[in-house]
């Protein structure tokens, strides 16, 4: 193939200009709820998959385990991605374009999907302790598995709910994708905190989680192991970090105690963040270590719950500047008043 043609294989593109990224996929135009709303609001949606799981492709994790996973009985289900933007056999092979600049031709990688629960509708805050446990645990797992691929780089496990964050499947889930390369946005950010760190001899993302637990001005909640706050820049309204009090690059190096507290303050963070906006759309991101700086004493793991209460306007998709139309501090405190059981 060459980078003019139509196809079904996917690239990446990288514009010379901005060392921006674009990963082209066509066929991802082919999922049966993709641009649902956009083509007919009156037409029947097909048939849920994570309600049919023989609609998905074969499970490749299912728990707990020994659970079927084609009938009643599992909690979690983790399948193939049917509409991957990568191909298995990729190799990461790159191109030279007519115009003499560089992609990167069917990128090794994969997505899978994880189906968070068997019911079609349990938001997140009306879930279970073991549920959430699950569900993490589901995740740490298929890391694992990523983790040994030599092609892989990067590990990006995130959420959309709602048409407004880019949501096209109603059912619960997670999206896991493994990447060929570490994005530069976030070798970006990565450069940033060695720089603090090899000036200061301290983590850039502790100084900050220690800076929100000292002003307490943006703080949601503090409990043994996480906190969770507003970001001081941050660029949607509501949007909340939560964070481990101990450095960890890896998400997966929870203790069965850490992971306990992590998902009561993350059903915590969801039912504040609904009580005020009981039908936002979100996304979730978790961010870990890219594979080749799991023990950067630089980085922090962390989690980024992003409502899309507003839609981004000709400043925010121009120049990459965000309006956020809620003050962290009030955002916050808005939040810590909210009644949770």
């Amino acid at each position: 193939m060459n980078s003019t043609g139509c196809s079904q294989v996917s690239e990446f593109r990288f514009d010379p200009l901005t060392g921006s990224l674009a990963l082209i996929a066509e066929k991802r135009r082919d999922r049966p709820n993709a641009n649902f709303g956009a083509r007919d609001s009156k037409k029947e949606k097909p048939p849920c998959p994570g309600c049919h799981p023989k609609l998905t492709p074969p499970s490749v994790m299912v728990l707990p385990v020994g659970a079927p996973s084609d009938e009643p009985g599992w909690k979690v289900r983790v399948v193939p991605n049917k509409y991957s933007c990568f191909t298995v056999g990729g190799e990461n092979l790159r191109f030279e374009s007519s115009q003499g600049l560089y992609g990167i031709n069917d990128p090794a990688g994969s997505c899978e999907v994880v189906f968070e629960t068997e019911h079609h509708r349990h938001p997140i805050h009306a879930r279970s302790d073991e549920e959430l446990r699950l569900l993490m645990r589901a995740m740490i797992s298929r890391y694992e598995v990523a983790k040994a691929n030599p092609l892989a780089k990067y590990f990006f496990a995130f959420k959309n709910h709602g048409c407004l964050a880019g949501g096209t499947l109603d059912h619960p889930h997670f999206q896991l994708y493994t990447l060929p390369i570490i994005p530069p946005v976030i070798q970006e950010q990565y450069d940033r905190a060695a720089q603090h760190f090899n000036r200061t001899g301290h983590s850039l993302y502790r100084d900050m989680f220690s800076a929100e637990v000292k002003s307490g001005d943006r703080l949601v909640a503090v409990t043994q192991h996480f906190i969770s706050y507003i970001p001081f820049a941050s660029g949607m309204q509501y949007e909340v970090c939560i964070a481990p009090k101990r450095d960890s690059a890896e998400f997966s190096t929870m203790s069965e105690a850490e992971l306990t507290d992590f998902v009561r303050l993350f059903r915590d963070t969801f039912a504040r963040l609904c009580a005020l906006h009981p039908e936002m759309a979100f996304n979730v991101a978790l961010r870990t270590a890219a594979i080749e700086h799991i023990k950067a004493p630089w980085y922090c793991c962390h989690v980024s719950i992003l409502p899309r209460l507003t839609t981004p306007g000709g400043l925010e998709q121009g120049i990459s500047v965000m309006v956020n139309q809620v003050a962290p501090e009030h955002a916050a405190a808005n939040l810590r008043a909210v009644a949770v059981i």
